[in-house]
C-alpha cells in the first residue's frame, strides 16, 4: 500500500543580516510574537537586570574612576536586550549566531529599527497577497455555485 505524501511549505521569507540568512516565520502563531517583542524584550532585559543588581552604577562616571565591573554589567544587560529581540524575531540562538560573525553590539542594535520596518512592511505585503486569494477563491466558489442553479 502507498502512504500519500503532502507538501508543506512554511509560512514566511527569508531575511538576511550581513552574510548570514535567516528565516522570519510569518505564520499567524508567531506574528503574535513578533507584534509583542518589544513587551517580551522588556521582560528578558528586567530579568538581565535582576542578574546586575547587586552593581551599583553610578550617577555620573568620571574617566579616572571608571569601574570595569560597573561598565560589564551594564554592557551585558544591554547586550542581553539586544539578543532576547533578536531571537524573540527569528528563535532562540539567533542572536549568538549573528554576533559570533559581527560582535559588534552597536551596529546589532542599530538594526534591529529597519529590520522591523523591513519585517512589518513585508508582513503587510504578504496580508495583500493573501486577501486576493482568499477573494479569487470566493468568487471561484461563487461563480460555481452559482452556475449550479
Amino acid at each position: 500500500m502507498q502512504g500519500l505524501n503532502i507538501d508543506l511549505q512554511r509560512t514566511g521569507f527569508p531575511v538576511k543580516i550581513g552574510t548570514i540568512e535567516l528565516w522570519f516565520d510569518s505564520s499567524l502563531e508567531n506574528l503574535r510574537r513578533f507584534f509583542d517583542v518589544e513587551e517580551l524584550a522588556q521582560e528578558k532585559l528586567k530579568e538581565a537586570q535582576e542578574k546586575a543588581k547587586h552593581i551599583h552604577f553610578p550617577d555620573e562616571v568620571e574617566l579616572e574612576s571608571i569601574d570595569i565591573e560597573c561598565v560589564d554589567a551594564a554592557f551585558d544587560v544591554n547586550k542581553e536586550f539586544i539578543a532576547a529581540q533578536y531571537d524573540i524575531i527569528f528563535g532562540d540562538g539567533t542572536f549568538k549566531k549573528i554576533y559570533k560573525e559581527y560582535p559588534d553590539i552597536l551596529a546589532l542594535e542599530n538594526a534591529l529599527d529597519p529590520l522591523g520596518l523591513a519585517i512589518a512592511k513585508r508582513i503587510e505585503e504578504l496580508e495583500v497577497e493573501r486577501t486576493e486569494k482568499v477573494e479569487a477563491k470566493k468568487n471561484e466558489y461563487l461563480t460555481k455555485k452559482s452556475k449550479k442553479k
